[in-house]
């Protein structure tokens, strides 16, 4: 009996000792699926975060040549790290699409600004005040003529008011013409253009300055023109040296006999070599 009762004992014992073994192992496996399931995926921002003391290759003015296309690799990738790239090419995509957004939204409230500022400037009650006559004289003794002093007075204060209003306001309208001009005209900024246009503005203060930048490239355009052309000159000249050369009997065919003009120049040389016919 008591043998009996010591059998059961290290069955129990046994089994507690298995269940003891198995919880940390199934424990580790929840853990590593938890940590697998909050793992975040690499966005732009966060590529964009990373510098030259993460990787070597990130340095900011990056500019590596002479790799394999990406086609190429992508082939060769495992497919872990083909899933991060395609994450961040929708992050990408996402990323242009709300610049694109943001660009349209900027666009349209500069759209509502200078459709203020026209109505602020080009006002039908301005209009109408500034049209009226300021400089005439009114009988202060006749009822005429005193509401017609009133009707000056008054158009004299709201154009002193709105003068610093409105001078402000086609400052702003220059500044956006001015930027949006720029920004169809990127090479306005570079070196070539920015020296000839400031030079030009200076010696012609009347200018604008799309003036001058239509001027200056009206210039460079012809003097690129110009050089074509001397180029072309000089390769046609070449070329025309190089054919007289070989009529005048100074070039030879592959097989060693002279190229000539008409027979008798051939007679001549042949009669020269010895050869005579």
């Amino acid at each position: 009996m008591e043998e009996t009762n010591t059998g059961a004992e290290q069955v129990e014992a046994h089994i507690e000792e298995t269940n003891t073994e198995e919880t940390p192992a199934e424990k580790v496996e929840t853990a590593e699926e938890v940590e697998t399931a909050e793992q975040t995926f690499l966005s732009i921002d966060d590529l964009l975060d990373l510098t030259a003391e993460d990787f070597a290759e990130f340095e900011d003015d990056a500019n590596h040549t002479g790799m394999k296309p990406l086609h190429h690799w992508m082939q060769h990738t495992p497919e872990e790290v083909r899933k991060h790239l395609g994450n961040l090419r929708a992050s990408y995509t996402r990323k242009t699409q709300e610049i694109a957004d943001l660009r349209k939204q900027l666009e349209a409230e500069r759209e509502a600004l200078r459709t203020q500022q026209e109505l602020a400037v080009n006002n039908p009650v301005l209009e109408e005040m500034k049209q009226y006559n300021t400089d005439e004289e009114y009988d202060l003794y006749t009822p005429e003529g005193q509401k017609a002093e009133i009707k000056r007075q008054a158009a004299l204060m709201v154009q002193e008011l709105m003068k610093p209003a409105q001078e402000k306001v086609q400052l702003q309208q220059r500044q956006m013409e001015l930027d949006r001009f720029k920004s169809n005209h990127p090479e306005i900024t570079s070196d070539e253009f920015k020296m000839p246009m400031y030079e030009l503005l200076k010696s012609r203060p009347e200018l604008k300055l799309e003036d001058a930048y239509w001027l200056t490239k009206a210039r460079i355009d012809a003097e690129k023109a110009k050089h074509v052309m001397e180029q072309q000159q000089q390769q046609k000249q070449k070329r025309r040296a190089t054919l007289t050369k070989t009529t005048t009997g100074s070039s030879s065919t592959a097989n060693g006999t002279p190229v000539f003009r008409d027979a008798w120049e051939a007679y001549q040389y042949h009669k020269s070599q010895g050869r005579k016919k």
